[in-house]
């Protein structure tokens, strides 16, 4: 909790408070799914980022499909914001 500022000034830490939460939970998740070893392995199903679910044929593992799209949206969300 913040004591002393104005409302205006609480509020933009209030903003800038949710803007970082959304960004540590983007990079988190990225991290999450290359931490994961089950993700490195051949034959293996994943969720993408729109939630579409990929099959890998068994010779690529969902990190090797993946090519880094997961760590790239994340960079590119900090970006944005």
């Amino acid at each position: 909790m913040i004591f002393g500022g104005k409302n205006s000034e609480i509020e933009e830490l209030q903003k800038q408070i949710a803007k970082l939460e959304k960004q540590n939970k983007t990079m988190k998740s990225a991290l999450e799914f290359y931490a994961d070893v089950k993700n490195w392995e051949e034959g293996h199903k994943y969720r993408d980022e729109d939630n579409a679910t990929i099959f890998t044929d068994g010779s690529e593992s969902g990190a090797t499909v993946d090519k880094g799209s997961k760590a790239y949206r994340a960079l590119k969300s900090l970006e944005n914001s």
